[in-house]
């Protein structure tokens, strides 16, 4: 029974299978009924035996053609049989309606259904043995041919120990076992774009070689097929409470599985160009963070704050009660992130705070890492861990005094891993021009790359182990993670947008942790005041004060927020752009374009011999009257040793504004009249007034 959803009232569903209980029921009650019309009508006993006949066989080759097993089959037709056997007797002794008759049916009613049970249990059994025959039969095949494959491309004679096809539906894993004699994984690794050929992949698919428990050992990832489709941020997934000292998950690897991240220990770096989803990866981590309730997220932006305005919204919405906002009556007690850095002033006293309490913490908490038995700080509600979030670097390095926040990044990360104090750095190269500290690169053992334009950039940031930048990335979304120096895995991140971020926002403001009493007291006024108007007010268009703020000394905000309907300054920016496709008008407009003009005629006097004389078409077409003449001038005041264009040039452009080239086609045109000459060649040539030239000889 279903219900209608146009009618309150419940309706037969027809189409649903018969049970056990049902299907005896309905094959006894049709045994019945239609020997009971047999028996009205006058129907000879024999039809009814025949009629069973027909039905068993109906029903054997029925079950021929799903692949039945023999019990299964006799078992059906020996029901037709019996049922029509009964029919049978039953007309031929006065109908179906005496006791011993209805009897009868009863015990074999019952019979079969209860049969019927034992049977189905035994098919289900037996077909999960033959798809598991037939699997291993596929696997042996596959394991072969990879066999003969890799002995073919790589010459290498290995064992296929197992295949585990990925729930994705995207490739499938081998574990090779290499052979005795100290052949390494590298030698199937070095091939692997050869074997990847030999398979004929797709384009954007690949091979991966990992790997195994042990140095012979060998796992080879085979991805055969691109996904594409659009991972969206789970949400739901934020209602559960997560702690930093755990792994945090980051992106989907290609099998299925959750590629994640140690941020408790480790420092991160995140590179790609811009439009490759490097700044929604940055998002999807803070709300990660945002599920533990041990960490306080600080962000450095220098592009105007706006990584981190919309983790702000839905808090300042809700202190400020803006008119037609979902979050205006709202309990947000605090912001998605904790402090946010849009200039280099606020990005150097964020980072000298971090050094401060990073100081302060050694000292304070001695007692509670004894007690832990451990030299790390044990990290928890009361003791948070800070993340500073830069996003982006190339901004961070644009000028000298900018560099000094990327100094500070690196104190921090070279002396504050211990104290709970991580750092997470996006740039859009990892080279020297944009990260300028190599140790920065060296010490962040999380890696991630949403991107790359070159084999040299994956090479520079994993080493050796990266993959080729056009096998690794398949669009927007697609990413390799790398941690603790291990081969690059590829994986897709999930998209994350503004609803999503003010809804985790909203969701997860209760479980921020507030700063601990030591850390505060080390960090000040530059931490208890970041949020007053002074200090953060250029982040929205106005600002006013909040009529009712939280304390100073806790994590939430204190004394300011933007004025209400205030637009932040930065917004939410899309970088890359998934959800607007292009528009292919926009592309053929490209095409066209209007054609460029013919170059005219070169200028009077260019010889495209003599470099001198060239001209780019921007100098001055008519100079100012006397020019020629004065420069007619000099070649008479230079006398015997003469003058050139450049000197000449000298002297005439400031007050005739004459540039070289034209000063250079004067003296051509004068050389051809006879009225100057040309004397000596390259740099040394120069121009004499023909008064200066010597006589020709008499008999010439």
């Amino acid at each position: 029974m279903t219900k209608n959803t146009k009618n309150t009232g419940p309706r037969l569903d027809w189409s649903a299978g018969h049970g056990l209980l049902t299907g005896t029921l309905n094959a006894t009650a049709g045994a019945l009924s239609t020997t009971a019309i047999g028996h009205a009508t006058g129907l000879p006993a024999g039809w009814a035996l025949a009629a069973g006949a027909a039905g068993a066989l109906g029903t054997i080759g029925a079950g021929l053609r799903k692949r039945l097993t023999g019990a299964t089959l006799a078992f059906r037709g020996t029901c037709w049989m019996a049922a029509g056997g009964w029919s049978s007797w039953a007309l031929a002794h006065g109908g179906p309606w005496q006791w011993p008759e209805l009897g009868s049916l009863a015990v074999a009613g019952i019979a079969a259904g209860t049969l019927g049970a034992a049977f189905a249990a035994h098919e289900e059994v037996e077909q999960a043995k033959r798809a598991h025959l037939l699997l291993i039969g596929a696997r042996r095949q596959l394991a072969a041919d990879w066999t003969d494959r890799i002995r073919r491309v790589c010459s290498v004679e290995v064992t296929v120990l197992g295949i585990e096809h990925w729930p994705s539906g995207a490739g499938y894993t081998l574990e090779l076992e290499l052979p005795e004699g100290g052949t390494t994984r590298r030698a199937i690794a070095d091939r692997a774009e050869a074997l990847g050929s030999d398979l004929d992949l797709p384009d954007g698919c690949g091979l991966q070689v990992m790997p195994g428990i042990s140095r012979r050992r060998v796992l080879v990832q085979v991805t055969t097929k691109v996904l594409t489709d659009q991972l969206d941020f789970p949400v739901e997934e934020i209602e559960e409470t997560t702690t930093v000292n755990n792994p945090i998950p980051v992106a989907l690897l290609s099998d299925g599985t959750r590629a994640e991240m140690d941020l408790r220990q480790a420092s991160t770096i995140v590179t790609g160009p811009t439009g490759t989803g490097k700044t929604n990866w940055l998002h999807t981590l803070i709300a990660r963070l945002n599920q533990t309730n041990d960490v306080l997220v600080w962000v450095i932006d220098l592009n105007g704050g706006s990584i981190g305005l919309p983790w702000l919204n839905a808090w300042r919405d809700a202190q400020i009660g803006r008119e037609g906002s979902r979050w205006a009556d709202a309990d947000i007690p605090v912001p998605g992130v904790d402090w946010v850095a849009s200039t280099v002033e606020e990005a150097k006293r964020m980072l000298a705070v971090a050094v401060r309490i990073a100081k302060a913490r050694k000292v304070a908490y001695q007692d509670a890492m004894r007690d832990a038995d451990d030299d790390k700080l044990p990290v928890s509600p009361a003791i948070p861990e800070i993340v500073i979030i830069t996003d982006e670097g190339a901004e961070a390095a644009a000028t000298r005094e900018a560099r000094a926040v990327l100094a500070g990044i690196s104190e921090v990360v070279r002396i504050a891993r211990a104290m709970a104090i991580r750092a997470v750095l996006s740039v859009l190269r990892v080279t020297q021009d944009v990260m300028p500290d190599p140790l920065v690169r060296k010490m962040a053992s999380n890696r991630l790359a949403t991107g790359a334009l070159e084999d040299s950039e994956l090479g520079h940031l994993f080493g050796w182990r990266a993959l080729r930048a056009e096998d690794s990335f398949s669009g927007p979304g697609s990413v390799l993670v790398g941690t603790e120096g291990k081969q690059p895995a590829k994986a897709r991140q999930p998209r994350i947008k503004p609803g999503m971020i003010e809804e985790i926002s909203a969701l997860t403001s209760h479980r921020r942790p507030a700063l601990d009493t030591p850390s505060l007291e080390a960090a000040g006024t530059d931490y208890t005041d970041r949020w007053t108007l002074d200090r953060c007010g250029h982040l929205w268009a106005t600002t006013e004060p909040v009529t009712a703020g939280a304390p100073a000394t806790t994590a939430t905000a204190t004394g300011a927020a933007p004025a209400t309907g205030a637009a932040p300054a930065g917004g939410w920016k899309a970088t890359a752009g998934w959800d607007k496709p292009a528009d292919p008008d926009d592309l053929e407009s490209i095409w066209l374009l209007p054609s460029a003009p013919e170059p005219g005629p070169a200028p009077a006097g260019t010889d495209w011999a003599d470099p001198s004389t060239w001209s780019t078409g921007r100098e001055d077409k008519a100079p100012e009257p006397g020019a020629r003449e004065a420069a007619l001038m000099l070649l008479i005041k230079a006398g015997p040793e003469g003058t050139g264009a450049s000197a000449m040039e000298k002297i005439l452009k400031p007050e005739f504004g004459t540039t070289r080239p034209t000063i250079a086609g004067w003296l051509k045109s004068w050389a051809e009249s006879g009225e100057v000459a040309r004397v000596g060649e390259g740099s040394k040539a120069r121009y004499v007034h023909r008064q200066y030239l010597p006589e020709p000889p008499a008999d010439a």
